[in-house]
């Protein structure tokens, strides 16, 4: 019989993961690896390098999709109440308007340190951007040279941004919980990484209901599926075959290490329709841009396109704007998104496609100026 642990997200990594890349060098000379100082009783607990790595992986790939899809949409909104002007204006346009999503970060340990580097580099994240409140914000110079603004201020960091990650310990939540309680906007999003609290749990601590986090669980049959522990996370997430294994709704889930469950998919793209919501996008403008953004299509195709009813049943109202949904609701519970999330392989083929070109694109954008570079430009 086959048997599967679950687990909520972890946060802390082995500290013995801090040796990510002395494999390379060490890979031909047995004696000096770190393998080779452990008790056979302790090689047993190899298998976990593996596993924090790609729950690291999967904590940063994720997060950092979810961001770059809604700055995308952000900017397709401002583009579309400030649409360019003709040819001849041209000249005098100013460059395209940005509205950009502002992002915090509360605890900034390993974790929090590599997702922030993550949102600069992949999810279209400026420095001015971002802020982060850590207990000791005088150890991260490297990110306030690039100019990020960090400091000890959970209050401040909650009270100012559009999307908030807690990249605390569990220990820590309650009273991470009671500094910003109250002051979260109610267009902001909270997205959890800690374990052993539910969502149900940080919603009656910070009495709001826009919490995402995902879940994540292993099969012990999969412990020695093949996982390249010794790359950094930026070059694991640049890496294809690792990256689609960190989409909940992969093909290829069955060769993961770590799996994310799927139901995180239908709460991102909820959350997405709240913020266009709160955008005062109407219902069809929603649509086309979650039909753009998430799924790829920009041209109606009734295999890849989701529509109203796949979100609501619920007439719209004068407005013409979708309900808020309760994120707290859609994580417990079934929603009209599911079926074609699920069962829909257009639509799923779709997003993944979608997932993983966040970062082919970066790695396009890479290669091109790698080629000027080499050309002399």
């Amino acid at each position: 019989m086959r048997r599967v642990i679950e687990t909520n997200m972890a946060v802390v990594v082995p500290n013995f993961d801090s040796i990510d890349n002395v494999g390379d060098i060490t890979s031909n000379l047995p004696t000096l690896q770190f393998e080779s100082a452990l008790t056979e009783d302790e090689k047993q607990l190899l298998v976990l390098r593996a596993r924090s790595h790609a729950i690291t992986v999967s904590a940063c790939a994720q997060a950092t999709y979810f961001v770059a899809i809604l700055n995308e949409a952000r900017q397709i909104r401002a583009e579309l109440r400030n649409p360019k002007q003709g040819r001849a204006n041209k000249i005098l346009q100013e460059v395209s308007p940005r509205d950009p999503l502002l992002v915090g970060i509360i605890g900034c340990g390993k974790l929090g340190s590599q997702l922030a580097d993550c949102l600069m580099t992949y999810g279209e994240v400026k420095p001015e951007e971002l802020k982060i409140s850590t207990r000791r914000p005088e150890i991260l110079g490297d990110l306030q040279d690039r100019g990020v603004r960090c400091f000890n201020d959970n209050a401040k960091v909650a009270s100012s941004v559009h999307l908030l990650f807690l990249c605390v310990l569990p220990s820590q939540v309650q009273t991470v919980a009671v500094e910003i309680k109250g002051l979260l906007s109610t267009h902001c999003m909270v997205y959890m990484f800690a374990s052993s609290v539910t969502v149900t749990r940080l919603k009656q601590l910070l009495e709001f209901n826009s919490i995402i986090k995902p879940e994540l669980s292993w099969d012990v049959n999969n412990i020695h599926k093949p996982w390249n522990y010794t790359l950094d996370i930026s070059s694991a997430i640049e890496t294809v075959s690792m990256l689609e294994m960190t989409c909940p709704l992969s093909f290829h889930k069955e060769d993961a290490v770590v799996v994310t469950n799927e139901k995180w998919a239908e709460v991102i793209i909820y959350a997405f329709v709240n913020m266009c919501t709160t955008l005062r996008l109407n219902r069809q403008e929603t649509l086309d841009i979650v039909n753009a953004v998430i799924l790829g299509q920009t041209s109606p195709d009734a295999d890849i396109m989701l529509a109203e009813s796949d979100f609501t049943e619920q007439e719209a109202d004068t407005s013409g704007l979708f309900p808020k949904f309760d994120l707290s609701t859609v994580v417990k519970g079934a929603t009209p998104l599911r079926q074609p999330l699920l069962e829909n392989q257009h639509i799923r083929n779709a997003f993944v496609k979608r997932y993983c070109g966040v970062i082919e694109q970066f790695l396009q954008w890479k290669k091109y100026h790698e080629n000027l570079k080499s050309r002399g430009f």
